[in-house]
């Protein structure tokens, strides 16, 4: 299971489980995308993406690929991009364990869900309710699913930017009351680390094979 700001894992809408009564949150005047649906279904989408772009000529399949990750494909050529995609659908769906995911992993899901709501954005009314039934057709806020969700969007600041900042600044990049999300609040040394991936994503440096791998969490995560 992925570790997000929120736990993710209350609803299944996939597997047929209740959700008009009682759901948290249910708003049908404002309604949100599922975060599981939504992410789960990104994930099983972009298995096929990459099945496609398999099986087509390289010079064309990394065309595709820069219009669909934008940012992910400044740092990562198909393999990269591939096993993260991977990485993340195999970690999503394992209930046994908790991971938590670097900059590379999060800038990665960050195109894929903003090309989902992109597809969704210009779908017709019948295909939107039938990507996301929750959402009634009605438009996905975007940055409101960020907020509530991602830690932080900080692998999305400009090089230069960040390139000039000192290790201070750049340990208070993005913090957030993570206690206040259900998360766990951080250590006061943990507060002033800055996770080395980080600027490598920002500098377009290639993922390791242990950077794409995600980080098997020691405890449940939302324990307070």
């Amino acid at each position: 299971m992925l570790v997000f700001k929120k736990n993710i894992y209350f609803v299944d809408w996939e597997n047929g489980d209740e959700l008009e009564a009682g759901l948290p949150g249910r708003d049908h005047e404002d309604p949100k995308p599922i975060a599981y649906n939504f992410i789960h279904s990104t994930l099983l989408s972009d298995r096929k993406l990459f099945n496609e772009i398999h099986q087509t000529d390289p010079a064309k399949g990394w065309e595709q690929l820069k219009i669909f990750f934008p940012h992910a494909t400044r740092f990562g050529n198909l393999l990269h991009l591939d096993t993260l995609s991977m990485n993340l659908l195999a970690g999503f769906s394992d209930r046994g364990r908790w991971f938590s995911m670097n900059n590379y992993h999060l800038c990665y899901l960050y195109d894929s869900l903003l090309d989902r709501v992109e597809e969704y954005s210009y779908s017709e009314t019948d295909r939107r309710l039938e990507m996301f039934p929750e959402m009634l057709a009605q438009p996905i806020d975007f940055n409101q699913f960020l907020n509530e969700y991602f830690f932080s969007t900080t692998f999305l600041v400009a090089a230069e930017r960040f390139n000039r900042m000192t290790p201070r600044e750049k340990s208070q990049l993005g913090k957030l009351d993570h206690a206040y999300f259900g998360a766990i609040l951080p250590t006061p040394a943990a507060t002033t680390i800055v996770d080395p991936t980080l600027g490598k994503v920002i500098n377009a440096v290639e993922p390791t094979g242990a950077e794409m791998a995600l980080e098997c969490c020691a405890e449940d995560p939302y324990l307070k």
